[in-house]
């Protein structure tokens, strides 16, 4: 039985009919009544539940970087969910039940600061090496952009990275990487930072290296 608090107008609490009364942040709310629970199991509930394991997965293991990468990309939400909510429906490929990551579509920065021209990744052992050309004062490109880096290892779930790594003048950098991922492959993306004003570029993914 529902209780109304404040006359006839005011708000209530509990079920009335198809609504339920409640409150938010010392709001009174109203919510529709759920016609059923038995869609819970739904096929469309299990294969959204299942791409939305594996992004937050990939993304909570690089959480820092996603914090800056997404930092002005999260509105009314944490940068985490902003970077799910990117990569959910655009990153999962395969068919239920066997859907995977497909890292070369994977989005773990965003902005519009422009990247530098022809970003090549290599690996010698556990020695990533990064080379771009230095496209400063071409569009929005400055020559004091930091350049950022996330390396992945999808076997043991693990990232390294490096959110100012060099200067996009610099046209090259190197990031040692564990020497237990020897043997492993490694994905690896880039993206540039500015950072008087926080401001991002989306990333570009680089090569799939193995170790």
């Amino acid at each position: 039985m529902g209780k109304i608090k404040q006359g006839v107008l005011g708000g209530f609490s509990g079920k009335v009919g198809p609504v339920i009364g409640t409150s938010w942040k010392g709001k009174a709310v109203m919510k529709a009544r759920a016609l059923s629970y038995n869609d819970r199991q739904s096929q469309a509930q299990l294969e959204q539940r299942m791409k939305f394991g594996l992004i937050s997965k990939f993304v909570f293991s690089m959480a820092g970087f996603i914090n800056e990468g997404f930092r002005n990309r999260a509105v009314d939400m944490t940068e985490l969910n902003a970077a799910v909510a990117a990569n959910i429906n655009t990153a999962v490929t395969g068919t239920y039940p066997n859907y995977q990551v497909d890292y070369t579509l994977c989005l773990v920065s965003d902005g519009n600061i422009d990247l530098p021209y022809s970003p090549n990744a290599t690996a010698d052992g556990t020695t990533l090496s990064l080379t771009w050309a230095d496209n400063s004062g071409m569009g929005n490109a400055q020559t004091d952009d930091k350049v950022m880096v996330v390396v992945f290892n999808p076997t043991k779930n693990q990232t390294i990275y490096n959110t100012s790594l060099a200067e996009r003048n610099e046209r090259n950098a190197t990031l040692t990487l564990p020497t237990a991922w020897t043997g492993d492959t490694v994905n690896v993306w880039m993206a540039m930072k500015r950072e008087r004003d926080g401001e991002t570029s989306k990333s570009t993914f680089l090569a799939s290296l193995p170790l």
